[in-house]
């Protein structure tokens, strides 16, 4: 006599059941990320999470979806301020991993050190420190976002050195007022010595070239990867009592986070590697301009180079 139908869907589930867990019973492969049979090896999740200004979001976006596609378990979470937030959330646990700009770091965890534009002399500076924190730098990729004092193209201006005497209205965002190699290196007599006439206090983006255009300031301190320069006919001003670190992408991720996935740290500096300076100049031309959002950019561009 032949068993009920539902007889032999039970037996199959069971089955089922039992395979399932023969494979996957290990408490490791549960907590953390699985492979997508591209032998990347298990491990936790990879929380990384951008800045508060288009182009940082676009890269946390490159960055996570890239590791995704690798087979590694991403979380790319909200953008979240700037740069004092990133290391704070690196280091309490918040965050695994963040893309910064090398020169930024030194200025923030050493303000007093020597600034130079050679990416070598700017690692060897950082790394220790970075390390001290429980954190690894990887390698820095030849994108760089430098810093640009930019004015528009009639100014008589064309290095810093220039602006002394010229009464401009300076434009930056908050964190410019306090950082040494910005709005203190410019006004200090000992390097630049520059007195503005007055500041304004605007958001980092294409607010600063939008007050520029408007004449609403006369210089702002910008990125050289901001495609409204080019598009407005803006100046950027020669940088020449050398103030401006070199300020080239790199990765910056907890070190026991690294430790704990195999081939992470490759995957990292082969990504780092394929990034150039015009990339992030048409990432920003994308977001800022044609409106577009970051993680469309982000995976347009990983298609693009068979990255995904």
């Amino acid at each position: 006599m032949s068993r009920p139908k539902w007889w032999r869907i039970a037996l199959a589930l069971l089955a089922v059941t039992a395979i399932a867990g023969a494979c996957g019973g290990d408490d490791d492969a549960s907590d953390g990320a699985g492979t997508d049979g591209g032998g990347e090896s298990a491990g936790p999740t990879i929380r990384i999470r951008g800045q508060e200004f288009s182009e940082n979001m676009t890269l946390a976006e490159v960055y996570g979806q890239y590791l995704a596609a690798r087979g590694f378990d991403v979380e790319i979470l909200t953008p979240a301020g700037f740069r004092t937030e990133a290391l704070d959330a690196l280091e309490n646990g918040q965050v695994d991993l963040v893309i910064d700009y090398i020169g930024g770091q030194q200025t923030a965890l050493d303000p007093d050190s020597e600034t130079s534009s050679d990416p070598d002399e700017v690692v060897s500076v950082i790394e220790p420190l970075l390390e001290e924190k429980g954190l690894t730098l990887l390698e820095p990729s030849e994108a760089n976002s430098g810093d640009a004092l930019v004015v528009r193209g009639d100014s008589e201006a064309e290095k810093i050195s220039d602006l002394a005497g010229l009464d401009y209205t300076f434009g930056g965002a908050s964190e410019c007022y306090e950082r040494p190699q910005c709005y203190l290196g410019f006004t200090d007599p000992e390097v630049y010595g520059i007195t503005f006439a007055d500041t304004r206090t605007i958001e980092f983006g294409p607010q600063l070239g939008d007050n520029l255009a408007a004449e609403q300031v006369d210089v702002v301190m910008w990125g050289t990867t901001a495609p409204q320069i080019e598009e407005h006919g803006f100046k950027i001003l020669e940088d020449d009592k050398g103030l401006f670190p070199a300020q080239n992408v790199a990765p910056i991720i907890r070190t026991e986070v690294l430790e704990a996935h195999e081939g992470l740290a490759e995957a990292l500096d082969e990504l780092s590697a394929e990034i150039s300076t015009d990339d992030l100049v048409e990432w920003n031309r994308a977001t800022d301009i044609d409106k577009r959002e970051p993680d469309d950019v982000a995976k347009e561009w990983l298609e693009s180079r068979g990255l995904l």
